[in-house]
């Protein structure tokens, strides 16, 4: 072989190595894990969530089949918040409007308080939702992200440019009923789930960025039916300044709320 020849099979080879090389990526970037490390890596960053902004958009249609006199037989809200928050200790402060009216809100561990934006006086709400302990406008609550743990076989990953997404998808009735609220929770306005229902969907969409692993926004799609309602229900929830620091105080007249 002569030189020049050894010299074109030697560069190939070094070429071929290179492109392996970023193919593979680091160890622990995104470009080297399984499917299965994605989907750990992709609820490891909303589980280690401490504190940011969130913006959320709500889309809430209803059908009553059959209404009582005085409700409306059919409704259809666009739902938005925007505050920020902090977890262990949980504390969320923000502006409510759910297409009626604009309030301010907050939400401790425990407690859910209200009040029309420019008003003084808040409302302890917490007796009244307490059956709703799980909806807070948070994007997702720690009970779904330890559900979705458990249900890495039915997740599905979709890779975009600078960002990856985990999708979980179910029509099952019973597994809603009994896990429906915290798993849409975090939507704050998304359908209660009864394992009476006659169909149900659920679709949850966890989007991430490749590099740092930072997480972004949370997507819901829902569908309820049954023979009192029938409910279409999207959100999409984003982050930002995440865990920099983003403090909240509690507001000026919450301990002497009254109890509604």
């Amino acid at each position: 072989m002569t030189g020049y020849k050894k010299r074109t099979v030697i560069l190939i080879i070094g070429l071929i190595a290179l492109l392996g090389l970023a193919g593979c990526g680091k160890k622990g970037e995104y470009g080297s894990l399984s499917e299965e490390e994605k989907i750990d890596k992709g609820l490891d960053a909303f589980e280690h969530l401490k504190n940011g902004k969130i913006e959320m958009k709500n889309h809430l249609k209803y059908e009553l089949k059959s209404p009582q006199e005085g409700q409306e037989s059919k409704v259809d809200l666009n739902i938005t918040f925007n505050g920020d928050f902090e977890k262990n200790p949980d504390h969320l402060l923000g502006l409510y409007d759910n297409g009626k009216g604009k309030y301010d809100y907050y939400h401790d561990a425990v407690s859910e308080y209200s009040k029309p934006a420019g008003s003084a006086e808040w409302t302890n709400n917490t007796e009244s939702t307490k059956k709703r302990h799980y909806n807070q406008p948070n994007g997702i609550n720690r009970e779904a992200i330890e559900f979705l743990r458990t249900k890495k076989k039915d997740i599905k990953v979709t890779d975009d440019k600078e960002t990856f997404t985990i999708v979980y998808e179910t029509d099952d009735v019973k597994l809603l009923g009994a896990n429906g609220d915290f798993l849409v929770g975090g939507s704050y306005n998304g359908p209660i789930y009864v394992d009476s229902d006659t169909s149900d969907k659920l679709k949850m969409e966890l989007t991430v960025t490749k590099k740092g692993f930072k997480p972004l926004s949370v997507k819901y799609t829902c569908e309820q039916n049954n023979p009192k309602i029938t409910v279409k229900f999207k959100s999409t929830v984003k982050y930002s300044k995440q865990n920099s620091g983003v403090r909240v105080e509690v507001p000026s007249g919450i301990s002497s709320a009254a109890s509604r």
